[in-house]
């Protein structure tokens, strides 16, 4: 999974959990999330999205920011960027 940019905070939450549910398993000896494809163990990229308001057409200006756990397979994936952002 990559770090959102230009979604909304609802259609991040959603691809957040279409991905742990599609693309992670428990590991039966320690029951972390491992990856159905490479059985590596998920990682999670902390990251912090810029959360623009409906008033802003672009990505740029001041407002809130909030912290997020990104979580990628670390074969499979690319680590997710340390920063993104959702509109309202």
């Amino acid at each position: 999974m990559q770090t959102p940019v230009k979604v909304t905070l609802d259609q991040y939450l959603q691809a957040r959990r279409e991905f742990l549910a599609r693309k992670t398993l428990p590991s039966r000896v320690t029951g972390l999330l491992v990856c159905p494809e490479c059985g590596i163990r998920i990682r999670a990229q902390a990251a912090t999205l810029d959360v623009h308001g409906p008033d802003l057409g672009v990505c740029e200006g001041e407002g809130d920011t909030m912290n997020t756990a990104v979580p990628y397979c670390p074969k499979c994936e690319e680590v997710p960027a340390a920063r993104g952002c959702v509109h309202k």
